[in-house]
């Protein structure tokens, strides 16, 4: 079962750019090949990721198999404000994994 870590710094004041650091336990499966021909399937692994600070968007992107199994991304968010940064990992399967991390002032 896949899980989501997310880690930020302890404390921010506002105006501060805070690192989010996400991981998200996944197999992302590689392309197969078989006599050098693309073994034709249904490849599971992690195609979007979506972050968002206090409900409102910050950072989104779209990947392809190519990125290694457990994925960790990372990404800054200027804050005003405590609040709570949640990421969204969406997999070909249509599963989605959540985290979230308090930013404390």
């Amino acid at each position: 079962m896949s899980q989501v870590r997310i880690r930020v710094q302890d404390k921010a004041k506002a105006g501060d750019v805070v690192n989010v650091r996400a991981l998200v336990t996944h197999p992302m499966e590689n392309m197969q090949t078989r006599d050098g021909k693309i073994v034709e399937k249904n490849y599971n692994f992690i195609h979007k990721v979506e972050a968002s600070y206090n409900g409102k968007p910050v950072f989104e992107a779209e990947t392809t198999q190519a990125v290694s199994q457990n994925p960790f991304f990372s990404f800054p968010v200027k804050v005003n404000e405590p609040g709570k940064v949640r990421v969204i990992f969406h997999d070909t399967e249509g599963k989605t994994y959540t985290g979230e991390a308090d930013i404390k002032f």
